[in-house]
């Protein structure tokens, strides 16, 4: 039997303080309490005047700090995620790691088979999807409305429809407007077997979009008191750019993206008490150069890294980002930059991770990259494992056995442990080269490819499938187009 003795299950890693994390906490009450927040949404305008905000001016609405941590008291400090069939899949509490998802529609993709650029058709959609579906450190898919192919009023819901049919994952939808969300909840709902099913095993999860600098706009608000409404978990966050949008230090930037966050979890709080609601923000920088948002900047990942902490610090879970790049090809910068995103992540514990796959400023989708990424959270797990000193671990009685110059290759104890080595599949560790041998490059674009044309994922009932069609036929009709997807060229 030890006595004082701590044993560290993961490695321990901080940005900040407590005492760090309360200032930003404090500065963000002054910041709601003094200097307001627009809203566009007289519902919610109205939400927060019948509770005790200054209202007098929609593009300066002031929040005292006494509601603020009120909403903070009543938001859930836990959601479980469900897959299609309503099984449990991802608990998000702060306590269970990282848990990576990656978008299967974009405005392009990285087409595997010629490594160009093209643009992304419903058929990649589809694969994309079921690619995520075998990945098995890729554990939810994001929807999008980027992809080209149909028409943008329809863009969210094919997307989701094709996620649906093809990964039995947890999916986040990046939605329209209110009217399309409604349609979402009714497709997700059949399949779920009823709202009501939906609403006690939720598999889709919504988003919404504060504007930065400190604004709740119409739609925004609407589809966030929505979500509320039907029991759905909501991602809410922002896309800060220091130096553009927000000032250009770090401690500005998370207290305005803090208080875009809270502000918007008052007012659903109040409307909805026990609202499930996942907090977000890519809080970024301008470069100064090309006056882009930068995925890959390290300073997003310090920032991210920082708002996990603070987020953790209110005991909610958090929506991160990783494994995404600027880089516009698979090499030295998007390897390099993927890592340096899921390492931070892993070791913050952001709750919800998305992103794993775009490349070139979030206006391509690479599944190569999706599968390097898979591989690299493997990796990244060796790490969080830690390391258990017992006395199996530790032998010492073997040791002492075996003596100097020893072999363990054959001993029992060798046997019983080998196997939990990390074992790489896309990169290369011969010492003989092969005439013809692929390079890290050949096998991850050989094993993409192999996922690609062989793995099938769970289907759903035929006739649950043909209902689901009938609707997606409605949408089409609804914008003057035949009931078929644009082939790939």
């Amino acid at each position: 039997m030890r006595t004082n003795y701590v044993q560290y299950g993961t490695p321990q890693f901080r940005i900040l303080s407590d005492k760090q994390i309360e200032k930003l906490h404090f500065a963000t009450l002054q910041i709601l309490e003094r200097t307001g927040v627009a809203f566009g949404c007289q519902q919610a305008i109205d939400i927060l005047g019948d509770a005790g905000a200054d209202v007098s001016n929609p593009n300066r609405v002031k929040i005292p700090s006494y509601m603020v941590e009120q909403a903070l008291r009543t938001a859930p400090k836990m959601i479980t995620l469900y897959s299609r069939e309503g099984e449990p899949a991802i608990v998000l509490n702060g306590q269970t790691g990282s848990h990576f998802g990656a978008t299967p529609a974009f405005p392009d993709v990285l087409d595997p088979y010629t490594r160009k650029r093209r643009p992304c058709y419903i058929d990649d959609i589809a694969d994309m999807t079921r690619l995520i579906d075998a990945l098995p450190n890729i554990e939810w898919t994001y929807g999008s409305s980027d992809h080209p192919t149909v028409p943008g009023a329809i863009a969210d819901k094919v997307a989701l429809l094709q996620q649906m049919l093809n990964s039995s994952k947890p999916i986040a939808g990046c939605i329209n407007d209110v009217s399309s969300l409604r349609e979402m909840i009714q497709l997700c709902s059949m399949v779920a077997g009823s709202e009501e099913q939906l609403r006690r095993r939720p598999f889709f999860v919504g988003t919404s979009e504060p504007v930065s600098p400190l604004t709740q706009e119409r739609e925004c608000m609407e589809t966030s008191l929505l979500c509320a409404e039907k029991g759905i978990p909501n991602i809410v966050y922002g896309m800060q750019m220091a130096g553009a949008t927000v000032p250009a230090t770090f401690p500005a930037c998370l207290a305005i993206a803090n208080a875009e966050l809270l502000s918007q979890l008052v007012v659903l709080q109040l409307k909805y008490p026990g609202t499930p609601i996942i907090f977000g923000s890519m809080p970024g920088i301008m470069d100064m150069k090309t006056t882009i948002y930068p995925y890959d900047a390290p300073e997003l990942m310090l920032m991210v890294a920082a708002l996990t902490e603070l987020c953790h610090g209110y005991k909610l879970p958090m929506f991160g980002t990783a494994g995404c790049t600027d880089a516009e090809v698979i090499g030295a910068q998007a390897g390099a930059g993927i890592t340096y995103q899921i390492l931070i992540s892993a070791l913050t514990g952001a709750d919800l991770v998305h992103d794993i796959g775009l490349m070139y400023h979030a206006t391509m989708i690479s599944p190569e990259l999706m599968v390097m990424a898979n591989d690299i959270i493997d990796m990244v797990n060796v790490l969080m494992g830690g390391i258990e000193i017992n006395d199996e671990t530790l032998p010492l009685d073997l040791i002492q056995r075996l003596g100097p110059k020893a072999n363990y290759l054959t001993e029992s104890h060798t046997l019983r442990h080998f196997r939990k080595f990390w074992v790489p599949r896309i990169f290369d560790r011969s010492f003989i080269k092969k005439e013809g041998a692929k390079d890290c490059e050949g096998l991850l674009n050989e094993r993409t490819i192999k996922i690609l044309e062989t793995h099938q994922p769970k289907p759903l009932p035929e006739d649950l499938v043909t209902e689901l069609k009938k609707v997606e036929k409605t949408w089409f009709d609804r914008v003057g187009l035949k009931h078929e997807y644009p082939k790939r060229k």
